[in-house]
């Protein structure tokens, strides 16, 4: 098997036995026990057909040399020692965040709605998300539903394209589900059942500013979780590849928003979901919004400089109750260190030598795992992943320890990643967090218009709002909006109030719709999307108080002014 093209997680996910694995935090993501197979994405060239007549796994193509296949689990070795395949990777479990008005703050009441204004006419809107309450008020006008297509990833029968998997229901289909349940009739209520509530909120707050925009629902697979709203980065990408098709066949341009996040990868666009996203960027009139993730106060990121004389000491906290965690060390390739993790009780275990084989431990009824990454294709950074496994529920309670001795340092920058807040039960953190690059996974995609949140009602940066910059200074987020206390559809009829930068992001969405509008659908400007659309966002920007200098990695920047942002003005 040839290990350097496959990622770390999964090289290391490979190496442990089954009945520990599914205990471990994200570890088994991508497994189906049933059938010892793998969901995986692959990064290839050539034809795929070929090498599944060799080595048996079906697939689903997306676009660009990506696809996401099926493959036994003895079989992936076989896999990789085709020059055809040249990355391999499992999916990752993508969270979104919630925090149990922006209209005006966001100056699209400078506008003139109604009277020559702008509403969205002749764009695609694309929401993935937890699904859509079709039934809500928020979404049906005269009997008649203003969503214009729904794909659930859940329900199996009638798959969009080639992609295999859902089912598309169009206007016409949602009218009639709608008409059912006004006749009272029975009717089907499990199409895009949004348990969490999140996409609703979502996608209202889009449906009230731009109400004529073709506003697309993909329901993710995985959305059902209630508990922590976790899907996977396969049911995104499928997301994204389904939009971007609808776009091209309908030849109308496309806001894609997407607000979901996890931490894993070296946050410098070297995971696959950011290549993709990078990667696809290009292929039509696109504009890709995400939100920044919550995690700006969750003391999840530490970051250090390191020399070759002195040792390094990093401490974390795990409260009573944790089942599992993970833990990335990620530093260039150049440099050569030995790691040490130190329990509460003062057990050292390690040090986890510089090589790329699967390290095991067993102390204090815990499993630790550890694998040491390599650059790859997509990658020029090297990781350590430790995942602490217990045998029976929890995990030690204390102060962990993380002691690292330099060895030959050419760069010296050490980041560790803890999980996403969502994903955990309990209090964990740092305790000397960075207060930089908190943002979350795919922020930190290059030509993805990233979104923080701030303050509406005081003119303040929210303090949990995610942080820039990427670790090559790559300016994020490139704008906020608001984010707090914002009054949303509720499922189940109604409204409520919510707060996280997953509602940050729909107020871009928004704004980037009627931007594609005025240039694209008007007719004044062609090519008003992707990078030249984000460079109008930033043109239109406002400082908030106390934030002179701009950019800045709170903010990005500035705050959202659609008005200042037209040409027109």
């Amino acid at each position: 098997m040839d290990k350097s093209k496959v990622d770390t997680e999964l090289n290391l996910s490979l190496d442990i036995p089954y009945p520990e694995r599914k205990k471990a935090l994200d570890l088994n993501e991508g497994f189906i026990p049933d059938y010892d197979e793998w969901e995986l994405v692959i990064k290839y060239y050539g034809e795929l057909s070929v090498i599944s007549r060799e080595v048996p796994f079906s697939y689903i193509e997306l676009l660009n040399g990506y696809a996401i296949i099926r493959i036994k689990q003895y079989d992936i070795g076989r896999l990789t020692n085709y020059p055809q395949i040249i990355f391999i990777d499992k999916p990752k479990a993508v969270y979104f965040e919630m925090l149990p008005d922006g209209y005006n703050a966001s100056c699209f009441n400078l506008l003139n709605y109604g009277n020559g204004g702008y509403d969205g006419e002749g764009v695609i809107v694309a929401v993935l998300d937890s699904g859509i309450d079709y039934m809500h008020p928020e979404f049906i006008e005269n009997n008649q539903s203003s969503i214009y297509e729904i794909w659930d990833q859940t329900i199996d029968g009638n798959p969009p394209y080639d992609l295999k998997i859902g089912s598309v229901y169009d206007r016409k289909d949602i009218n009639n589900l709608i008409s059912d349940r006004f006749e009272g009739n029975a009717y089907n209520e499990e199409v895009a059942y949004d348990i969490s509530g999140h996409g609703t909120a979502v996608a209202g707050i889009i449906k009230s500013i731009v109400p004529k925009a073709k506003l697309i629902i993909v329901k993710l697979l995985g959305g059902d979780d209630i508990n922590n709203g976790s899907s996977k980065t396969t049911a995104i990408m499928l997301g994204i590849t389904y939009a971007i098709k609808k776009s091209m066949e309908e030849g109308l341009p496309l806001v894609l928003n997407l607000s979901y996040g996890n931490n894993y990868g070296d946050h410098d666009s070297g995971s696959i979901l950011e290549n993709y996203i990078d990667s696809v960027s290009d292929l039509s009139k696109i504009s890709i919004i995400t939100g920044m993730g919550n995690e700006g106060t969750t003391a999840r990121h530490a970051s250090f400089n390191i020399n070759d004389k002195s040792w390094y000491r990093e401490e974390f906290y795990v409260s009573s109750f944790e089942q599992g965690i993970n833990i990335q060390i990620w530093r260039r390739f150049v440099d050569t260190i030995d790691i040490f993790l130190v329990t509460p009780d003062g057990k050292e275990i390690g040090p986890f030598n510089d090589y790329q084989d699967t390290m095991k431990f067993f102390v204090n009824g815990m499993y630790i795992y550890v694998l040491n990454g390599y650059p790859t294709s997509l990658n020029r950074n090297r990781e350590t992943y430790i995942s602490i496994i217990p045998t029976e529920r929890y995990l030690q309670e204390g102060i962990w320890k993380i002691k690292i001795n330099p060895k030959k340092i050419v760069d010296g920058r050490v980041n560790m990643w803890l999980p996403v807040a969502a994903s955990t039960s309990s209090e964990l953190g740092f305790l000397r967090p960075a207060e930089f690059t908190t943002m979350t996974i795919p922020a930190t995609s290059k030509k993805a218009i990233s979104v923080g949140a701030y303050n509406q009602n005081d003119l303040t940066y929210a303090a949990f709002s995610g942080r820039g910059y990427t670790l090559n200074d790559e300016i994020k987020p490139d704008i906020s909006a608001p984010g707090v206390n914002i009054g949303v559809a509720s499922q189940g009829g109604g409204y409520t109030v919510v707060s996280g930068t997953s509602f940050a992001a729909p107020f871009v969405s928004s704004a980037a719709a009627i931007l594609m509008e005025y240039g694209i659908t008007d007719g004044n400007d062609a090519f008003l999307y992707g990078e030249k659309l984000k460079e109008y966002l930033i043109k239109g920007a406002k400082k908030l108080p106390g934030s002179d200098v701009v950019p800045n990695e709170k903010i990005g920047w500035g705050v959202l002014c659609l008005a200042d942002s037209l040409p027109t003005r």
